[in-house]
């Protein structure tokens, strides 16, 4: 995750309520930006069904207009999209749905997201709001990502719109199948390069025998898009954002609707670091309170000592 300039945020543990069906795990923003912490503005996080949702940038975002109140549609502000999913939904069919017909995500322009969320079930959707090629309004566009090589390929970035991406996978692949080949894996962290440099490695991992495997699997593709602090090249930094363009923290998803967890690391602390959904016992009292863990820190335990695993013979 890397939102600029911007380095606190938290977990939070918030249980379902009369109001909401599903408990989940959320990380929002905290600190010195915000000065409450801004609950319902969830930028990342998993349900006990196994839904995730991400919110990341996506510049050229245009909303719809807030739907009016006679229209039998409902509102759901840009910021709060997370929230409102993770609460309500197990599948990504059920947030399709939604979005399709009964709500309609509106504004500020200045909270330019799109929305990934996965599920259980291994399906996929990216949400847009571009203006409409032909009209220029605002539209609401709803891409299923089947991670079938067509309709996407289990990857989500930033600009260009997701679409775009796809195209430039398509186009990759077709210069990979002529015969004389010269094709280079992307090393920078544009959007588009890291989009392909994922697709690449994807394609060339081994088959996971276990799950610790799936989990590492994990791991080393985050590590090839991870980046530092300080004045990096190739990345998509705004005028002024500086140093601020860096991974504060990273997140590794288990859907398993038995069993939903969340692996992490924050840029002090690069060891990665577990959350049951189940350990969380106040996702279980239905309307309880919600409790905090700040996601950086335990520095403590950025390494592990191994001298005591010395032997005298091997």
């Amino acid at each position: 995750m890397d939102l600029g300039s911007w380095e606190d945020f938290t977990f939070v543990s918030h249980p379902a309520s009369s109001e909401s069906d599903y408990s989940y795990l959320g990380v929002v923003p905290s600190g010195k930006h915000v000065p409450i912490k801004i609950k319902q503005g969830v930028a990342a996080g998993l349900n006990t069904p196994g839904l995730s949702c991400d919110m990341q940038t996506l510049i050229g975002t245009t909303y719809p207009s807030k739907p009016d109140s006679n229209s039998g549609v409902t509102g759901v502000l840009s910021g709060f999209v997370c929230d409102w999913a993770l609460s309500s939904f197990s599948t990504v069919a059920e947030v399709h749905s939604a979005l399709s017909s009964t709500h309609s995500v509106h504004g500020p322009d200045a909270l330019a997201f799109h929305f990934i969320f996965r599920d259980a079930l291994g399906e996929s959707l990216v949400v847009e709001f571009l203006p409409d090629p032909a009209t220029g309004d605002p539209r609401t566009n709803l891409h299923l990502d089947l991670d079938d090589g067509e309709s996407g390929f289990g990857i989500t970035t930033n600009e260009p719109p997701f679409p775009w991406h796809v195209t430039n996978v398509l186009h990759y692949e077709w210069k990979r199948s002529l015969s004389r080949p010269a094709v280079a894996v992307p090393g920078g962290f544009y959007p588009d390069e890291r989009f392909l440099r994922l697709h690449s490695l994807k394609n060339g991992l081994e088959d996971p025998a276990s799950y610790e495997e799936h989990v590492q699997n994990a791991v080393h593709l985050l590590n090839a898009v991870t980046i530092p602090k300080g004045d990096m090249l190739a990345t998509d930094s705004g005028a002024g954002e500086g140093e601020g363009d860096h991974t504060i923290f990273g997140l590794v998803y288990d859907h398993d609707r038995d069993d939903p967890k969340i692996y992490f690391r924050s840029y002090d602390n690069q060891s990665m670091r577990r959350l049951r959904l189940a350990d969380l016992k106040n996702l279980d009292d239905v309307g309880g309170d919600d409790a905090f863990m700040p996601v950086a820190g335990g520095a403590e335990l950025y390494y592990i000592d191994a001298a005591a695993d010395f032997r005298s013979k091997v």
